[in-house]
């Protein structure tokens, strides 16, 4: 096998990605507040071993322009 191989079978297969968390979602004037914590964990199934915890603070703003909703003329 190459290394490449042998590293993709280390990482992906043996491995698994567990994500908990809350997040709040807000609606604002001209777009949406996302704000939170996120936890992560990643096992190694094979040793049954959390190989790394992560706590994830999450603040996003998304600013969504003006939408234009055309309507068809009425005679």
């Amino acid at each position: 096998m190459s290394i490449v191989d042998d590293f993709v079978e280390n990482l992906v297969e043996r491995n698994a990605l567990r994500v908990t968390g809350a997040l709040a979602v807000v609606l604002v004037d001209g777009g949406i507040n996302i704000s939170g914590t996120l936890r992560s964990t990643l096992r190694d199934q094979k040793k049954s071993k959390d190989l790394l915890n992560v706590d994830i603070p999450m603040v996003a703003q998304v600013k969504v322009g003006d939408l234009v909703i055309p309507l068809p003329k009425i005679p």
